[in-house]
């Protein structure tokens, strides 16, 4: 799948999804197959306001996924929910990996407005 974005929400000034997958697929015993899926994902995004400035964030997650599935439904259905499966995965490492420790980088870097109204003066009064 490929998603892009221009603009929409809050500050995202562009941003784009792609996946590959990729399946190999083999006969195992009498009405069972060995589906091996490769999915790789590729994010990127970049914001731009006046109170942020602006932020750009690329990068990749691959991962693999092996199961035994009965073939009675057909290989397509089989690998489609392998793949449905496969992206849910995927966005959450996401989430994690790429929004939770930028957040995590950003905010120790570049506290939010709040906690720097709410630091001490420096000259003591």
């Amino acid at each position: 799948g490929s998603k892009t974005a221009q603009g929409r929400r809050g500050h995202l000034e562009e941003g784009a999804w792609d996946a590959i997958h990729v399946i190999e697929v083999a006969p195992e015993e009498e009405g069972i197959a060995r589906y091996c899926l490769t999915s790789t994902v590729m994010l990127s995004l970049t914001t731009d306001h006046e109170s942020s400035g602006t932020f750009s964030l690329s990068g990749s997650i691959r991962r693999q996924m092996n199961m035994d599935l009965s073939v009675s439904e057909g290989h397509l259905c089989n690998m489609g929910k392998m793949i449905e499966e496969m992206e849910g995965k995927l966005r959450n490492s996401l989430d994690q990996v790429y929004f939770g420790k930028t957040k995590e980088m950003v905010c120790t870097l570049r506290p939010p407005s709040e906690v720097i109204m709410r630091l001490p003066d420096s000259t003591g009064l």
